[in-house]
């Protein structure tokens, strides 16, 4: 009865498929470390664990009720980028096209129910600045006075998610947070 409990819920979660026996310790590959931020780009800080209580999505979904592409898997790691940044990083691993699908809706959302230079929220500020399927973005909290900032891009079937706060201004370098952002689309094309 157990064993069979499990494999329906592991196929509810999309582990397994329904008619497929569950192998003993199965699961769906992970991301690989390759592909995450190592610390060469981050200025010598090791990632690590994301801190309890981030209040910012690192798989943004703009428009809460519009649902964006779900992935087969992720991993998210942060780091401290000198003594003012701190970057967070999601990798996330898409079937077929799903992470040009993710950005292509991301894009979409960001344009609908962005707030536009103000408020707090999501603020488009670039497309495709990175190359094709990318997308530079702030989330405004403080009336949009202070922010995060954001770059998000789909490089083969993953989708990369790139956030930099800043503890000091309350405004991200969002020349660094490029510079960051195109080293791990680097990796993740690897």
């Amino acid at each position: 009865m157990r064993k069979t409990l499990m494999i329906v819920m592991a196929a509810v979660l999309g582990l397994v498929s329904a008619g497929a026996p569950a192998a003993a310790g199965a699961r769906p590959r992970g991301i690989p470390d390759r592909v995450m931020l190592q610390p060469e780009d981050l200025g010598g800080a090791v990632p690590g664990p994301v801190e309890d209580g981030l209040v910012w999505p690192l798989l943004p979904q703009p428009c809460a009720d519009t649902p964006v592409p779900l992935p087969a898997a992720s991993r998210t790691e942060a780091a401290d980028y000198s003594s003012r940044f701190r970057v967070y990083e999601n990798v996330a691993r898409y079937r077929g096209d799903g992470a040009h699908a993710y950005i292509a809706e991301l894009k979409a959302q960001l344009a609908r129910c962005g707030v536009g230079g103000g408020g707090n929220g999501f603020d488009p500020v670039a497309e495709d600045h990175l190359g094709p399927d990318t997308v530079l973005f702030l989330g405004n909290y403080d009336e949009g006075d202070r922010y995060v900032g954001y770059v998000a891009a789909a490089v083969d079937h993953y989708v990369v998610v790139v956030m930099m706060s800043d503890s000091t201004l309350g405004a991200a370098d969002l020349t660094v947070l490029n510079g960051v952002a195109s080293a791990a689309m680097r990796r993740a094309a690897a």
